[in-house]
């Protein structure tokens, strides 16, 4: 099972990318940081598209997928950056396990693709890891942690990530399908850096309103920290970030072509679990008992998708 393999090595990279996005967002601009990642992603999409062989032909979707995956991960992009700024990780990025269960009914309209009774059933386990998740000492009703995760404004921007990614996933195997793993996202990324490099320099002229993470910035200038530094630390920021949604893109794509995608995303959520034990750890969120039977749970729904496949 190549594709299960390639899903998990995504999983690893993906926690690994919203680990240190947390720190780069105390002290860089988030707009401006996305712009170097996503700018440094194509870059190394494109060497290996260049290596590989550019495609001689793309399909007639091609176009259309690019277009509406761009739109939709742009949004997508801004509301996680807000999401970390002003909810606990390990609170916020298990919210993405819902993707799974937003793609049966997205993934079957546009892709045909549908999961069976066995993994119907692994996403209702979680759901269930995403009750317990948003379970504290205070809740004495059943409804409390769902008014939880409708009060925490960071959950419930990742919620309606998770829905977006839903649909954007749909058309990013598209893309693959119409081109290679290489160079349709390669294009995508390139795309996605042009649009956060123009958010960055409105935000920065005042056309929009300033972005989480700026404040930080400017309190490191009046501490003393020069521009080269700073610009220093972001080209590092998107380099770093850059190898590693490089290696989660690739990965992942290789994975839509051999695969359903509610089954591989499913795989993917597994980075929940690295998310969270980092969170509670490193962080210091609190209740890591509580927090990590919940993302087990997810995982374990995920498991049992993949065990009846």
């Amino acid at each position: 099972m190549l594709w299960a393999i390639l899903s998990g090595a995504a999983a690893v990279t993906n926690a690994v990318y919203f680990i240190t996005h947390k720190e780069f967002l105390k002290k860089l601009d988030a707009n401006l940081l996305a712009a170097c990642d996503f700018f440094c992603i194509a870059a190394f999409l494109f060497v290996l598209s260049l290596s590989n062989g550019i495609p001689a032909t793309t399909g007639p979707l091609f176009l259309p997928a690019i277009l509406i995956t761009t739109i939709l991960n742009v949004v997508a992009t801004m509301l996680i950056f807000r999401a970390l700024t002003i909810s606990d990780i390990s609170l916020a990025i298990p919210m993405l396990s819902f993707t799974p269960l937003f793609l049966i009914a997205t993934a079957f309209f546009l892709l045909g693709e549908l999961p069976s009774v066995e993994g119907t059933l692994g996403i209702i386990i979680i759901v269930a890891g995403s009750y317990i998740l948003n379970t504290a000492a205070e809740h004495t009703r059943l409804s409390d942690p769902f008014r939880t995760m409708y009060t925490d404004k960071g959950v419930r921007i990742m919620l309606y990530v998770a829905f977006l990614y839903s649909i954007a996933i749909n058309f990013d195997k598209m893309v693959v399908l119409e081109s290679d793993v290489f160079y349709g996202p390669a294009i995508v990324f390139l795309l996605l850096g042009i649009a956060f490099g123009i958010l960055s320099v409105l935000s920065y002229r005042g056309f929009l309103p300033a972005v989480p993470g700026r404040l930080c910035q400017r309190e490191l200038s009046r501490n003393g920290t020069t521009p080269a530094t700073n610009w220093r630390y972001l080209a590092g920021a998107g380099i770093l970030t850059g190898m590693l949604v490089t290696i989660e893109a690739v990965c992942i794509n290789s994975a839509y072509l051999v695969q359903i995608v509610p089954y591989v995303i499913a795989l993917k959520r597994m980075s929940i679990i690295l998310v969270v034990l980092y969170g509670t750890i490193v962080f210091q969120e609190g209740e890591i008992l509580r927090r990590l039977t919940g993302a087990a749970m997810m995982v374990l729904g995920a498991v049992l998708i993949l065990a009846f496949l």
